[in-house]
């Protein structure tokens, strides 16, 4: 429409204040409301900086209404910077090819996901939907003569609705294929009956009736209408009888519908992609999926707002619900507040993150599957409000209308009726306005129409109407007129249509709503003629619009100043530019084109099935859709001794707990023997072959390591990652680390304060890092905690982050020195191995970890280059591996640690045996003990540096050797410039 976004500030690249010369902002019709720099932006490094965004519509400039600057201090070379729009909220990312891999909260990495942005939805395409109710309603006919042939048993007819008959019959007209399954709003338990009733929907109206039984279904809506509604309203009820706290009945219940929904879904499931609605469905995506090892294509559509975090974080079963909703490929939400929240839940609950790819798509990094968050209002449709509007009913019910209410302004209010209309305040604030206006009294009147809630008991609408009807009596009574009129029908379309058409303007004040289309069809009724909207900021529609004039319901005295100017004054001339912009919008944004849309991204964001295998992991409410690579393959010991035999120069890395011995408590090291003799003396033989060189890299201490693996004499170890690095029992333990270590004490403070809070957890101070160990704690307790901490540390080290870094494991969270990780000390420890004895042929990884990951990523990357550390690449031999199947960056898994003991027991037979077969001066030679290997501390780097290997391979595409091509280097030093100034490379990026 014209508009533009800038960012200006009081740096050059920010225009100096001047909006004509700031930073252009950029949005897309799939991206929109986010708005983004096309291109990084230049800004003095470690220079505070002042910025605003700006808005220019026809040469005007308005800037936001914040009433201070923005400000940010480029303390990195690379930063993404995300802003509010109108709050100085603002998130400042360091971006991810600077930070180290395991700071972004995953354990595995997936190649970058590329959006197939030519794949669109087709009205040949086959679609499954699923609601709760279908569109159309069934009765039993009460005049039925079973003597007579023509007489009918069933009666059907179109369900109402804000968007469920609406989306049907565009289905209908536009010729989709398509099946849709829901309850049909009947009790039949006669088997027969339900199969004719099924029969007559799916050949007559491509409907197909879900059957419930009473009891259930009554149990099932009131943990919808009781529990999920008002939650995902962020209302949260404190009396005790209504505290959100519920039965396990409600909720088996709940689930026991969901799975009927994915029975149903199943039986006609013939490779359809699936669309399901709304929060009763929440938990069908995870039921499906247990179905069928098909790779499914599944989107859901939530037709509610979603609570922020803090009032999810309530709800008893909250990451079940969750881990549900990802089984789906696309979640889409009517606005980015309530994506925001979801994502927020995401984050804090499963410690799941999201990211921006090419083309503005929002998506959630879960389980090595990129999931794809779509963000878009439900329309209305023009062209049958225009049809509606050319009917003689319609026609006729307009002029009866206009005689009835001649002479007087029709103040009009349609809403549902339920708490959260606010009607009890918008009848309160006309009250007042009419108090300071009584020569109006017999010139103005509020019609009030209260709608059906489908989300609220029979005896809370009840409760709510007679609440309503007695406030009305006694404003009526206190006025001596009739000055608000109640109507609690049904209206169709034409009734509907006729009172906006005469109504001088429209009231919601409504304290939270999701989904309210009636100031949409407002506009599109009366285009350009003069008629006014006030619209409570609550509900959801008020960020799409900009014309109506938004309201806080709660302020009676803002409400009652509304109020009072739509009764004295014309509608305001000003909002005609604006009425214009938003009748644009309804047109362009119609049902629709919102469906074609949500099936069109439901079409790009099916699974990667060439490059990955989908499979459930875990049980019960806690099961989870994960994506493995299609390489990842179980170890096999004929495939390692092959390639061990042919090798020369070999080098091994384990991981100590969880892989050579048992998880350990705390309490239990100090007492235990460490790993078991036979993995000891296999160890042993292994350091004994000239060709092995082996280290054990942990992140415990080294007096732990000494006392556990001491008597192996050529063994190598790294403690604390890598922070203390030693060859072999003759050398002496070397130092990685410089710098200063104040950043230590900041975070034992932050850490002795989650210890007090967190029952069965402790603080483990090392050498080099401080670690939250929370293992022993209550699992769910303990991961909420370490999900807090990590974001606390994160925010209060922000001024140490040159020095140290927080990483996370398996139940424990770690402040450590910066550079310092096992993927690091993997990479200097092959560069030493290689100066000394030539290069690497065989390398062989293994570990439990999400710290490990590190290792596997490093491998990886030296695979790819043509590098001096390894021989030629097609006879070098690498070998990563995890324990357990689980996503990861490795290349084969082992199911457990006792199969780690078989391949060394296989691989120590074969050195052992081999040297049988040496001459007396290469047995001799056998003996002799590695070299003191001498490494340089951290920040100084050989000819190719570990920072240039770990980069390149987060940006690997392939893994497929055969069709490498020659690597590119991704790593340059940074050359200093020779003016006074650096600069960062800044992505600004506001919502």
């Amino acid at each position: 429409l014209g508009e533009q976004v800038r960012v200006v500030g009081n740096c050059e690249s920010l225009g100096m204040w001047n909006p004509l010369q700031g930073a252009d902002l950029a949005t897309s019709p799939s991206s929109y409301p986010f708005w983004t720099t096309p291109a990084p932006v230049c800004l003095p490094l470690n220079v505070e900086v002042e910025y605003k965004y700006v808005r220019i519509l026809n040469g005007e400039v308005s800037w936001e209404s914040i009433e201070q600057n923005r400000k940010m201090l480029a303390d990195h070379p690379s930063l993404l910077v995300e802003d509010e729009e109108n709050t100085l909220i603002s998130r400042h990312i360091i971006t991810q090819s600077e930070i180290p891999a395991h700071l972004a909260h995953s354990s595995y990495d997936t190649p970058d996901v590329t959006i197939d942005e030519t794949r669109m939805f087709s009205t040949s395409d086959s679609i499954i939907l699923a609601s709760m109710n279908l569109p159309v309603k069934i009765f039993r006919n009460p005049n039925y003569d079973s003597t007579n042939p023509e007489s009918e048993k069933w009666l059907f007819e179109r369900s109402r609705g804000l968007w469920l008959p609406v989306l049907y019959e565009i289905a209908l007209h536009e010729g989709i294929n398509f099946l849709w399954i829901g309850w049909p709003g009947i009790w039949i338990e006669d088997e027969d009956e339900q199969e004719e009733v099924t029969e007559i929907l799916r050949s007559r109206y491509k409907c197909i009736p879900l059957f419930v039984p009473e009891e259930t279904m009554a149990l099932h809506i009131q943990f919808c209408n009781g529990v999920l509604f008002p939650l995902f309203n962020n209302i949260i009820e404190t009396a005790p009888e209504t505290i959100p706290q519920y039965p396990l009945e409600l909720w088996e219940a709940y689930k026991n519908v969901n799975s009927r929904f994915a029975d149903r879904i199943m039986e006609t499931y013939t490779h359809q992609r699936i669309w399901i609605h709304d929060h009763q469905l929440l938990l069908t995506p995870s039921f499906v999926s247990r179905r069928t090892h098909e790779v499914l294509n599944i989107g859901i559509y939530l037709h509610q707002p979603f609570p922020s975090s803090e009032v999810y974080r309530v709800l008893p079963h909250r990451e079940a619900i969750l881990h549900a909703m990802l089984c789906c490929d696309l979640i889409g939400f009517h606005l980015f507040e309530y994506a925001r929240h979801f994502l927020a839940s995401c984050k804090r609950l499963l410690g799941v993150d999201h990211q921006f790819s090419r083309g503005g798509y929002l998506l959630l990094n879960y389980y090595g599957r990129h999931i794809m968050i779509r963000i878009g209002h439900l329309g209305i449709e023009p062209g049958v409000i225009s049809n509606v509007l050319e009917t003689e009913s319609y026609k006729t019910q307009l002029r009866q209308l206009n005689m009835q209410y001649m002479g007087r302004k029709v103040l009009l209010g349609i809403d549902p009726l339920h708490r959260l209309s606010g009607v009890i305040l918008k009848f309160n604030a006309f009250r007042q306005a009419l108090k300071n206006l009584p020569q109006y009294l017999n010139r103005v009147v509020l019609v009030q129409v209260l709608t059906q809630a489908k989300n609220s008991s029979d005896s809370e609408k009840e409760q709510v109407f007679s609440e309503i009807n007695q406030l009305k009596d006694e404003i009526n009574k206190e006025f001596g007129k009739e000055i608000i009129e109640v109507k609690k029908e049904e209206f169709g379309r034409e009734m509907r249509y006729s009172y906006m058409s005469m109504a001088v303007g429209v009231i919601n004040s409504c304290l939270r709503e999701g989904l309210c289309l009636i100031p949409f069809e407002f506009i599109a009724i009366n285009k350009e003629k003069p008629a006014e909207i006030i619209l409570s900021e609550f509900a959801g529609v008020s960020r799409a619009l900009s014309s109506p004039k938004r309201v806080n319901p709660f302020d009676l005295g803002q409400l009652e100043g509304e109020i009072y100017y739509m009764i004295t004054n014309p509608p305001d001339s000003r909002t005609t530019a604006k009425r214009k912009r938003d009748l644009a919008y309804i047109v362009n944004n119609t049902t629709f084109k919102w469906a074609r849309n949500f099936l069109t991204d439901l079409k790009r964001a099916h699974k990667d099935t060439k490059h990955f295998q989908y499979v459930t992991h875990g049980l019960g409410d806690r099961l989870k859709l994960i994506a493995l690579s299609k390489k990842f393959t179980n170890l096999k010991s004929d495939q390692v001794l092959s390639a061990y035999r042919e090798s020369k120069n070999r080098a091994f890395f384990f991981d100590n707990e969880g892989t050579l011995s048992n998880l350990l408590k705390q309490k239990d090291i100090d007492k235990n023997i460490g790993p078991s003799e036979k993995t000891q003396n296999c160890l042993d033989d292994l350091v004994k072959d000239e060709r092995n060189t082996v280290f054990v890299i942990t992140g415990r201490e080294r007096r732990i390591l000494e006392k556990w693996y001491g008597k192996i004499g050529n063994l190598g170890m790294a403690a604390e990652y890598g922070s203390f690095i030693r060859w072999n029992s003759k050398s002496q333990w070397q130092l990685m680390t410089q710098g200063s270590s104040n950043w230590k004490e900041t975070a034992k403070q932050i850490i002795s304060a989650y210890v007090t809070r967190t029952e069965g957890s402790y603080i483990e101070e090392k050498e080099c890092s401080v670690v939250f160990q929370y293992r022993d704690t209550d699992p769910d307790l303990g991961s909420w905690q370490a999900k807090e901490l990590i974001s606390h540390l994160e925010i209060l080290l922000k001024p140490f982050m040159n020095e140290c870094e927080v990483s996370s494991g398996l139940g424990y969270v770690e402040v450590k020195p910066s550079g310092i990780t096992k993927g690091t000390t993997l990479y200097r420890i092959l560069e030493q191995i290689s100066e000394k004895k030539g290069p690497l042929d065989f390398v062989l990884a293994i570990g439990d970890d999400i710290a490990d990951e590190e290792m596997f990523r490093v491998v990886k990357a030296i695979r790819k280059e043509k590098s001096s550390i390894i021989s030629d690449k097609k006879a070098f031999k690498s070998f990563t591996c995890t324990v357990g199947r689980k996503p990861s960056l490795a290349d084969y898994y082992v199911n457990d640690a006792n199969e780690i003991v078989q391949f060394l027991e296989l691989l120590r037979g074969w050195s052992n045996k081999s040297k049988k077969n040496f001459s007396y001066g290469d047995l001799s030679s056998l003996q002799l003990r590695h070299p003191t290997f001498s490494l340089h501390p951290i920040g100084v780097f050989g000819p190719r540096s570990r920072a240039e290997v770990v980069q390149e391979s987060s940006n690997s595409e392939s893994e497929d050797e055969e069709t490498i091509s020659s690597p590119r280097a991704i790593y340059k030093p940074k050359k200093k410039s020779y003016t006074r100034k650096e600069y960062s490379s800044i992505n600004l990026f506001s919502k």
